[in-house]
């Protein structure tokens, strides 16, 4: 009797499992996330990279009210140089799209929650997307990362495309 309910048990938690993994992939399924390879963003002017630095920031248009934080985008190269160096404006190709989350910094609550973990309060997340770019004349460019901050009690998320169009304005333009 105990066999049939740890089956049957077994048979009911494996589902739900699957289902909730499922469920955090939202994000690369859903329409207003979906930057699929081959998608072509176009530099409009040339952006300098500072001495001793990876990228530029590409201060584009605010994305909303929505957000205490505004998005920022930053274009990055491979190579450091000691000088700084242009980027010229450009048709880069999308190769491939990452996305991350990570906790940037967490305010401790006065008071302790008892459960299975442990919680110091809602924290402040950064999302980021990262579109992995290729072009024939700018090899060295290889990325372009935008995110932004979120609270982790205010149903956090990473940026739409067409947030991240916002954002870009009038730099850039993802087509």
């Amino acid at each position: 009797m105990r066999a049939g309910f740890r089956v049957v048990g077994w048979a009911l938690v494996i589902p739900l499992l699957l289902a909730a993994c499922q469920a955090l992939d939202y994000e690369g399924q859903a329409p207003a996330y979906r930057i699929p390879a081959g998608t072509v963003l176009e530099l409009h002017r040339d952006l300098v990279v500072p001495p001793g630095q990876a990228g530029v920031d590409i201060q584009g248009t605010a994305i909303g009210d929505r957000y205490r934080y505004d998005a920022v985008c930053r274009l990055e190269v491979l190579t450091v140089d000691d000088t700084s160096r242009p980027v010229r404006a450009d048709r880069f190709t999308v190769e491939r799209v990452g996305r991350e989350w990570e906790i940037f910094s967490s305010r401790v609550a006065g008071l302790r929650y008892v459960g299975l973990f442990e919680r110091e309060g809602p924290h402040l997340l950064l999302f980021t997307t990262f579109l992995y770019l290729r072009s024939e004349r700018q090899p060295d460019v290889f990325r372009l990362a935008c995110g932004h901050l979120q609270n982790s009690d205010q149903n956090p998320r990473h940026l739409t495309v067409a947030e991240i169009r916002a954002t870009l304005a009038p730099v850039m333009t993802l087509r």
